[in-house]
């Protein structure tokens, strides 16, 4: 329904036509009726002018911030949810706007008393009111995040009840911080005390603005019949926040929230809570009968993916997320050892106080997954980035972890297509992999991990102990965790991680590796000093394909590392640090990166090669 062309006879011949075209078009259920009154006034009247449903979102919204009647913009946002459809998935994160609230309660007489009491017109709701007054250019509510849940998962958090049958996301709500907004750090004072926040790590200290500030608030989603009495049979995706084992608090505890697409990548939602007396003094039940709940709705919000996010910013530029607006040199300055070449880069980077060293490697991974017709273009400019990068001395610790970019390498390149990075978005979504630990280690626990060979390391200076991370989460990475932990069995190092890493989020440490500095094995970087990282020893009993595997790193900022992996084409010669690695025929399968604490909060921010965490 791109183009909608609506003619208006009044006198049995064309008076007038109105013809709207939308660049993106609503996507409602296929039995929707074109003809209904609501749905043409919304079309006719209300969409003059605009070109997609979340313009239409935006002057319903400022509309109820107005002290003014608000007509019948509840009975239209009805009519869209009846008509929305079901998404067919949620993994990851949707931007979310309030569009209103409303007065959920059946008691008009409680209504007419609080209208009276404090003048408030016949037409305006309270509830609603109060929202647009105090918060509804400062909300702190920022979005929502949905991971997909195991059976076994879905089993223990509804205590059996559900077996896990549909496909069941776990979800959590996320809040932002500006420090300009009072009412705002108001609201965000007050949150703890209503929903159980965790904390994100700010990536500039106490000059974050319009920062995800904390996550709160969990719920289990899934495909249902609605809790609305008056339209039992409508299918929406349910986000039940009820459920005992998520520990929410009041309000929480009595809260359903149902989603509904309205366009491609935009839902429309509502907000329903318990009224019944029943809900305040007993756990909830899902057996109960929906409507014994007495769920009322009070209120409308919005969810969208990234591709709505530039016209949501746009459009809300109040609600938009912002760096600071002095960021700290750190995370706008490259570490270059070829200062000429660094030049260039930096040209090309256009770093700026909102725009990081981050960005500019998104963009490059961007122009990567673009297809063929880019992609050799911006491999090479990562490549010449590496080449260009410090030597990273010093490095220790824990660093969060995130890909570039795969590439075709070795006998990947007889494919058509880069298939290693095609389908790593699918794939990643089973990878518990979260990063990397570093310690500095003498001789002595070099042999306990890699025996008689740890003599390699002796006049190599500095040597390095490293591990890969990862994490237990819900979701569908929890199989590949499981697996990990078995590897002991064939040999390989399996460990659990100290009360420290444990505090950082490390759930396990495996897949280890030697690491000290040397030069590049790769004849492209022409003898670049690097951090190297190698898995082939034998001792470590490393499966396959990661025996094969030489790891690289330099710093291209501040606490911000890129890697290059490189795996041995040749698997018939036998390793041996002597040969030389021309004789294994070393290539570059992709680009990762390696960062701190505060890196990783800026990458979680922009949503960086993320299908983030819970």
């Amino acid at each position: 329904m791109s183009n909608i062309d609506l003619v208006r006879d009044d006198t049995k011949k064309r008076k007038r036509s109105t013809e709207v075209k939308l660049d993106r078009p609503f996507t409602f259920v296929k039995d929707y009726d074109k003809k209904a009154p609501l749905f043409k006034e919304i079309i006719e009247k209300d969409m003059q002018g605009m070109t997609n449903p979340l313009q239409l979102m935006k002057s319903y919204e400022e509309r109820l911030s107005k002290k003014i009647s608000y007509g019948n913009i509840d009975k239209k946002l009805d009519w869209l949810f009846q008509n929305g459809k079901v998404p067919k998935t949620l993994d990851g994160y949707y931007h979310g706007i309030t569009v209103g609230m409303k007065t959920g309660f059946d008691s008009y007489t409680l209504l007419d008393t609080i209208r009276s009491k404090f003048k408030i017109g016949k037409d305006v709701d309270p509830t609603q009111l109060f929202h647009a007054t105090l918060l509804s250019k400062s909300t702190p509510w920022a979005g929502k995040n949905f991971k997909k849940l195991t059976r076994e998962k879905v089993s223990e958090l509804t205590s059996g009840f559900d077996k896990g049958n549909k496909t069941t996301y776990l979800g959590i709500n996320s809040f932002r911080n500006e420090e300009k907004g009072i009412l705002n750090n108001i609201a965000v004072f007050l949150l703890p005390a209503i929903i159980e926040t965790d904390s994100v790590a700010a990536p500039i200290g106490e000059k974050q603005s319009s920062y995800i500030y904390g996550k709160g608030g969990l719920f289990i989603a899934k495909k249902e019949k609605s809790v609305d009495p008056k339209a039992p049979d409508k299918e929406v995706m349910s986000l039940n926040y009820r459920w005992t084992k998520l520990d929410n608090k009041l309000p929480n505890t009595l809260l359903v929230d149902e989603i509904v697409e309205i366009a491609k990548g935009l839902c429309l939602g509502k907000l329903y809570f318990s009224t019944a007396a029943r809900s305040f003094v007993k756990d909830y039940d899902p057996s109960v009968d929906k409507k014994d709940y007495k769920y009322r709705n009070f209120g409308y919000f919005l969810l969208m993916d990234d591709t709505w996010l530039h016209e949501k910013n746009m459009l809300f530029p109040k609600l938009a997320y912002k760096m600071a607006d002095d960021l700290p040199k750190k995370f706008t300055t490259f570490c270059f050892e070829d200062k000429k070449k660094g030049k260039a880069i930096k040209a090309k980077a256009k770093l700026s106080k909102e725009r990081t060293v981050l960005h500019y490697l998104r963009d490059l991974s961007n122009g990567i997954k673009e297809g063929p017709a880019t992609e050799d273009k911006y491999f090479k400019e990562v490549q010449n980035l590496f080449v260009s990068a410090e030597r990273p001395d010093g490095v220790e610790g824990y660093l969060r972890g995130g890909v570039v970019a795969l590439k075709r390498g070795g006998f990947m390149r007889k494919f058509g297509t880069n298939l290693t990075n095609d389908i790593y978005p699918a794939v990643r979504l089973f990878s518990p992999w979260t990063g990397k630990t570093f310690t500095n280690v003498g001789m002595d626990v070099a042999k306990k991990y890699i025996g008689k060979d740890a003599e390699y390391y002796k006049d190599k200076g500095q040597i390095v102990l490293g591990t890969n991370t990862f994490k237990k989460n819900f979701d569908l990475s929890r199989p590949a965790t499981a697996f990990i932990e078995q590897l002991d069995k064939i040999g390989m190092v399996v460990e659990q991680p100290t009360k420290e890493e444990k505090a950082e989020g490390i759930d396990l440490k495996s897949f280890y590796f030697m690491a000290h500095y040397e030069k590049s094995i790769i004849p492209e970087c022409k003898g670049k000093g690097v951090l190297q990282f190698n898995y082939r020893w034998p001792k470590f009993h490393t499966m396959v394909p990661d025996c094969y595997c030489i790891d690289e790193l330099v710093r291209v900022a501040d606490g911000l590392y890129l890697g290059q992996l490189l795996y041995a084409t040749d698997w018939e010669v036998p390793y041996d640090p002597k040969t030389k690695p021309s004789k294994y025929k070393y290539d570059n399968f992709g680009y990762f990166l390696l960062m701190d604490a505060e890196w990783q909060a800026i990458k979680e921010f922009m949503g960086f090669d993320m299908n983030q965490v819970l």
